[in-house]
């Protein structure tokens, strides 16, 4: 009974600290013990008078480490969008333990703010169309970003191909105008760029084709076998 009495503190000052925006500073006995956001001052009652033990110590400061994590996280997707892959790195490198990563990949992904299927598609879309790249430079950076394999190949199946047509002719129109030399150097220096672009050889040829007045399809077939799944 004694030893319970001992580890038992009172809670003799709760601040709001004046730059700390929804953070309070919890006293003990009369001492600064920590600081806590006022998420967390509610949900544990955190008031003048009120007793704590150790065990209840340890769950606020989970709790709180809890909320830190989750807080960030949310500050980085609202950022930019992240794949679960990416905030989980992210949160390590920032110091939290494996179980509260967990904690909050998990909250996030049933709020709907963390979609690796959602990531998948709107980050090919983005490539695809913005930045005039190829599914092959996409589907590596989707693999770089930890996107489960199958979500990739659903992401690659979905690209309209019409899209990815239009990118790499508006790059090759420009490349083809900034070429010098015969007809099979400008094709080749075109092709070689496209292809650096992550454009398959399908496209490649298809767009050479149009580029040239000369039939391409027959004379230089462009073949990309290093990049089949």
């Amino acid at each position: 009974m004694e030893q319970e009495e001992q580890q038992m503190s009172i809670i003799t000052l709760v601040e709001k600290q004046k730059r700390g925006k929804h953070r309070y500073n919890i006293f003990l006995n009369e001492e600064y013990a920590f600081s806590v956001h006022e998420d967390i001052l509610i949900k544990h009652r955190l008031v003048k008078g009120e007793s704590v033990d150790l065990q209840d110590m340890e769950r606020i400061i989970q709790d709180e480490e809890q909320n830190n994590a989750y807080m960030k996280a949310l500050r980085a997707i609202g950022r930019r969008p992240h794949s679960s892959s990416e905030l989980k790195r992210k949160l390590k490198e920032s110091g939290y333990e494996p179980p509260i990563i967990e904690w909050v990949i998990e909250k996030l992904a049933a709020q709907n703010y963390l979609n690796d299927e959602e990531f998948a598609k709107m980050w090919t879309d983005s490539r695809i169309i913005s930045q005039k790249k190829g599914r092959n430079l996409v589907r590596q950076e989707l693999q770089q970003k930890g996107i489960d394999k199958e979500l990739v190949k659903h992401a690659m199946e979905n690209i309209n191909q019409e899209d990815e047509i239009a990118g790499a002719m508006k790059l090759a129109q420009t490349k083809w105008k900034q070429t010098s030399g015969e007809l099979f150097d400008k094709k080749r220096k075109t092709a070689a760029f496209l292809m650096r672009r992550g454009y398959t050889g399908a496209v490649v040829t298809k767009v050479l084709g149009q580029l040239s007045s000369e039939p391409s399809e027959d004379d230089f077939e462009i073949h990309d076998d290093s990049f089949d799944d």
